[in-house]
């Protein structure tokens, strides 16, 4: 009985031995912590935007009515924004400027089986036309020419006679305030222009073809174009022109320029039409510019042959040059002192 007794102490003692120890174990052992999601599965918020707080006012002085010293200096609310700069722009290819090939060929030219030939008679008239020439004169303060520049002549073949008449002219001097100065005239030559109808004209025609070369067209516009040209710095001497008071004025004005007799010469190209008459003129050569308006009017009534193909008239192109003898009178009618520089030469 005994011994049964002690057994039965002994097995209790051990189960109870077996419980605490039991419930020390799970005092010991520590919840396995949840896992953290991965940056995939929660994709990280974007980062606020940076702000710079406006800094508190320095609260070593304290003007009358201020926060007293020692207490809290508010801070303002307000802040500066600071956002991103905007994206680079991306540097593109600037456009290509495309080339093209001049033509192989005339552009003027065109197939016939005749070329155009001259009237047989070409006729001419006595015309009275108007021109105008301008010169730059160096004018001193006693009012006498010191030297001369032509600037327009619409008579070349007459520049010889009119330098030497220039060169004999006299001049109210030009003025700032009281006194003459010294400066560069800009004169204007109205003239009116008598010619007489060439003599001794000799014409040629030459058609225009695929392989003629294209000329340079004579430069001689209006007198209003001409002028829009001559800008810039004014010549060199004395006091400029736009800073005088007065313009040198012409007193006396000589001049012998006032016939020409001699040869002359011209070149155009122009267009025939299928009638015969001059539809277009541009002129290539002239020994006096005069002449182009004169020879234009003159070749607007005449009748050529026009150039035919597989038995029609048809418009084409030549180039006319003329050549012969020509009479001109010339009258001087105003002198105009311009109040600007005839720059550009």
């Amino acid at each position: 009985m005994n011994r049964r007794n002690l057994s039965l102490s002994t097995v209790c003692l051990i189960l109870a031995l077996s419980a605490r120890t039991g419930r020390a174990q799970e005092r010991d052992v520590s919840p396995t912590p949840s896992p953290t999601p991965s940056a995939e599965a929660a994709p990280a918020p974007p980062p606020p935007a940076e702000t710079t707080p406006v800094p508190s006012p320095p609260a070593a002085v304290s003007p009358v009515g201020a926060t007293p010293p020692g207490a809290p200096i508010p801070v303002p609310t307000a802040a500066v924004v600071r956002t991103a700069p905007p994206p680079a722009t991306r540097i593109t290819d600037s456009p290509v400027v495309a080339i093209l090939q001049a033509p192989t060929e005339n552009p003027f030219a065109v197939a016939s089986d005749v070329p155009a030939a001259n009237p047989p008679k070409l006729n001419f008239a006595e015309s009275i036309v108007p021109a105008t020439e301008y010169v730059s004169a160096r004018v001193d303060a006693a009012g006498k020419p010191m030297g001369l520049k032509p600037q327009r002549d619409p008579i070349p073949s007459l520049a010889g006679e009119a330098q030497k008449s220039l060169a004999r002219w006299t001049f109210e001097p030009a003025r700032r305030g009281s006194e003459t100065v010294e400066t560069w005239a800009s004169l204007r030559l109205d003239l009116q222009v008598q010619i007489d109808a060439p003599r001794s004209v000799q014409a040629s025609l030459v058609p225009v073809t695929p392989t003629t070369p294209i000329p340079r067209p004579l430069a001689w516009p209006s007198d209003e174009v001409w002028l829009e040209t001559r800008k810039g710095a004014p010549p060199p001497g004395g006091v400029s022109i736009e800073a005088v008071d007065s313009p040198p004025l012409p007193k006396k004005t000589p001049w012998s320029a006032d016939s020409y007799k001699g040869p002359f010469s011209a070149k155009f190209w122009i267009k025939v039409r299928a009638n015969g008459s001059v539809e277009k003129a541009i002129p290539l050569e002239a020994s006096d510019p005069i002449l182009l308006g004169y020879l234009r009017r003159a070749m607007s009534g005449w009748t050529f042959r026009p150039a035919q193909a597989h038995g029609t008239p048809i418009d084409s192109w030549n180039e006319l040059s003329l050549s012969g003898q020509v009479t001109y009178k010339v009258e001087l009618k105003q002198i105009a002192s311009l109040r600007r520089s005839l720059a550009g030469s």
